[in-house]
């Protein structure tokens, strides 16, 4: 049974490159573009991992992740940004019960969590 990736970004170029990468390791990827779609999707389905940029055109990645915890665990989210500074970084990881990746992301990088998320 193939493990299932909910990947949330507005920017459409990012969410696709991020979507197919993990089709093409054999995941099946769930997209949304909003923090709205992303709630209502972790929601409608279970999910081993959700990828989520921390900036949306509605909300913010982290009250996301808070509204969708009851439906996947905090310790499954990859959170990505590309808008981080070394301190917003420092608070954030020293807080934060999910990984966090920096915009461009690296596929390696990500494949690699993702994975250790998914075998957790």
């Amino acid at each position: 049974m193939k493990k299932r990736i909910l990947v949330v970004d507005d920017d459409f170029s990012v969410r696709e490159t991020l979507a197919d990468i993990l089709r093409s390791r054999d995941y099946e990827v769930v997209e949304a573009s909003s923090g709205a779609e992303a709630v209502v999707n972790a929601g409608a389905g279970k999910y081993d991992c959700v990828i989520i940029d921390l900036r949306l055109p509605d909300t913010t990645g982290l009250e996301v992740i808070e509204k969708i915890s009851c439906y996947v665990p905090k310790n499954k989210v990859i959170a990505i940004t590309g808008y981080a500074s070394s301190d917003m970084l420092a608070k954030t990881l020293e807080e934060a019960e999910f990984f966090l990746l920096l915009k461009p992301v690296d596929t390696e990088q990500m494949l690699a969590v993702v994975k250790k998320i998914i075998e957790q």
